[in-house]
């Protein structure tokens, strides 16, 4: 006796691949900057934390000494700002030695463009590289 059911799940199984294929190609890309049309004159502002940051450490970030938000591990901070000069500050949270120290970066955001930075740990020290963390985790 030759089994009906076979056809059905070829087509749920085409199916289900169809929407994987959808998915793969909608994320294809960086998928994670501000369109212009988000931006409307403003400018985009991402910044991550490194995966080897720390794993009881929290990341505190300032922008122009205002405190914005703290990041624990695998976590981002993305915001849409207003174009101009701005002084980026970042520290660890709590501090392992006893001694906050502040990272400043001053940057100067340019309406309609996004801007990517990581906060790396180094000995005692924390680095701000330009660019975007390769492992996209949650925003804040």
């Amino acid at each position: 006796m030759k089994n009906y059911n076979s056809g059905g799940k070829l087509i749920v199984l085409l199916f289900a691949a169809i929407n994987l294929a959808i998915v793969a190609a909608v994320s294809a890309g960086s998928g994670y900057d501000y369109s212009r049309s988000e931006l409307m004159g403003n400018s985009g502002l991402t910044i991550w934390r490194s995966a080897d940051f720390g794993n009881d450490i929290g990341l505190s970030i300032y922008i122009d000494g205002i405190p914005i938000t703290t990041l624990s591990r695998g976590e981002g901070y993305r915001a849409i700002v207003r174009p101009g000069h701005h002084q980026l500050s970042v520290t660890d949270t709590p501090s392992p030695y006893g001694k906050t120290k502040f990272t400043h970066r001053t940057i100067d955001l340019v309406p309609g463009q996004n801007y990517s930075f990581t906060a790396l740990w180094e000995v005692e020290t924390i680095l701000l590289e330009d660019g975007g963390y390769q492992f996209h985790g949650f925003y804040r």
